[in-house]
């Protein structure tokens, strides 16, 4: 899988992803409570997780450091 440039994300999309994801992982984590046990379900919901942080740690190295007026 390439690799993909951080200076070539846009923050906008990537959050919007991220909140879209996390708005599939409550829909899906909801159904799944409403269920028998399925031993598919748990995988899906382990995979939902993995992706949610590995988005939220992209979101966090593209977004500027925050600088604080303190320091100025």
């Amino acid at each position: 899988m390439p690799e993909i440039s951080i200076d070539k994300v846009d923050t906008r999309k990537l959050a919007r992803v991220y909140i879209a994801l996390a708005l599939a992982q409550d829909e899906a984590k909801r159904y799944a409570w409403k269920q028998l046990p399925q031993p598919g379900l748990l995988s899906v919901l382990n995979s939902l997780d993995i992706t949610a942080k590995l988005l939220e740690e992209a979101l966090q190295s593209a977004l500027p450091e925050k600088t604080s007026l303190r320091h100025q």
